[in-house]
């Protein structure tokens, strides 16, 4: 006669085993659930946490947003315009006192630009370059 339990050690344990594995499998379930959960709430919070904030940001600094760019692209410009100047006063100034140092005055005038020769450091010669005849400025250094 079966009266619905085991009787063998085997059915017994087999028994007990599957007993362990329901609650077991129940456990995880319940364990997944209360991740699940908790992974959502968590989620949820760091959206509206960044939501605020940025808000909050946006806010407070609007119009540092609306006039920062054109006040950094300006702010750029002006600094490549001032050394482009800078670069061509300092290229005028080295390029004038070099010309002078060599004994050559440059006059600009209507009709043309004229290179006058100061006598003590410079003389006019004839040289030849690459056998051909050419006027040459000598310059006398000290």
């Amino acid at each position: 006669m079966n009266t619905g339990k085991p009787t063998r050690l085997s059915e017994k344990l087999n028994a007990e085993l599957d007993t362990i594995r329901k609650d077991y499998a129940a456990s995880m379930a319940s364990q997944l659930e209360s991740f699940r959960t908790d992974l959502n709430s968590i989620a949820t919070s760091a959206q509206r946490t960044i939501e605020i904030d940025t808000r909050t940001f946006l806010r407070q600094n609007k119009s540092w947003l609306t006039i920062s760019p054109w006040l950094i692209t300006g702010t750029f410009l002006v600094g490549i315009v001032s050394m482009m100047a800078a670069s061509l006063l300092w290229t005028l100034i080295l390029a004038s006192s070099e010309m002078t140092d060599l004994g050559l005055t440059r006059i600009d005038r209507e009709d043309g630009i004229w290179l006058v020769l100061d006598p003590t450091k410079t003389r006019l010669r004839t040289c030849t370059l690459g056998g051909r005849s050419v006027t040459c400025i000598k310059i006398e250094e000290n």
